[in-house]
């Protein structure tokens, strides 16, 4: 039973219209410059609330094993103080292991729920501190929007994308960030960057958009390619691969022919979760 105010925010996905990565460094990880948005359409809703004591409620991952629960851990830290007990309830709508952010944004909003629960008025600077302590991928949802990320993905720089519509496609099987990094590793190199501008029409993005992690992806899920093509034959332009995988991305400039391009994938693709979704620009 909760004790107090109880907030349900959203925690929305994310799509990277380019994502170009660099060798394995010594640390262990690969340097990266990726163009995150954050879409407008379905998303997680996480509810917190204080509790007698810590919980993380999440279909197939709770307890101490979900990132909300690090969240809380990072927001204490933050705090520099032992917090009362929160009731941390996530409602799924993302697909799991999909490159979409799922867990990362369930672990955003649980901070930002988490310090309206409390009234600690850390504000967007140092929760997205708190946030870099949980996952890389964790501050760009404190500030949503469209950011350019580089190092592990934790360095933010604002920045403008246009508008766009797409569908989102997540088959049943999901990939391990770590066994895509892993196939990435034994690939030749990737090309440099080019430093293309970002496009300022949706119609641009066909030939800017880049994911470096794409040939790994479909070599560890040969299903891949087959969506892929379907996308492409169905009118996305681009379609590409979200994150290190599994879900793809077709995108798309209109709202008309982005609903039919998530029909023609419900028809042509039945065992996948099809979510359509939007970036408003900006």
């Amino acid at each position: 039973m909760s004790h107090g105010p109880v907030v349900t925010l959203p925690a929305p996905p994310k799509v990277n219209l380019r994502l170009l990565v660099g060798p394995r460094q010594d640390d262990g990880y690969h340097p990266l410059r990726t163009l995150m948005v954050a879409l407008d359409g379905p998303a997680d809703r996480v509810t917190v609330a204080r509790a007698a004591e810590r919980s993380v409620s999440c279909p197939g991952i709770g307890g101490p094993a979900n990132l909300a629960w690090a969240a809380l851990d990072a927001l204490e830290e933050e705090a520099g103080e032992a917090l009362p007990a929160l009731a941390v309830d996530i409602h799924k709508e993302l697909p799991a292991q999909a490159g979409v952010g799922g867990g990362s944004s369930d672990a955003a909003a649980t901070l930002v729920a988490a310090d309206q629960v409390l009234g600690l008025g850390l504000g967007p600077e140092r929760l997205e501190r708190a946030a870099a302590r949980v996952g890389s991928d964790v501050p760009f949802f404190i500030r949503g929007g469209a950011q350019w990320a580089t190092g592990r993905g934790e360095v933010l720089e604002p920045a403008t994308a246009p508008a766009f519509e797409c569908v989102l496609v997540a088959p049943p099987a999901g990939l391990s960030t770590a066994a895509v990094y892993a196939a990435f590793d034994a690939l030749p190199a990737s090309s440099p960057d080019d430093h293309a501008a970002v496009p300022g029409h949706a119609s641009g993005l066909a030939d800017w958009c880049r994911n470096d992690l794409w040939p790994a992806a479909r070599a560890l899920e040969p299903g891949l390619p087959r969506l892929h093509r379907a996308l492409v034959a169905a009118g996305a332009a681009p379609a590409l691969l979200c994150g290190s995988g599994s879900a793809l991305c077709g995108i798309t400039a209109d709202p008309d022919a982005a609903d039919d391009l998530a029909g023609h994938m419900r028809r042509a693709a039945p065992d996948a979760a099809v979510l359509r979704a939007r970036f408003p620009g900006g």
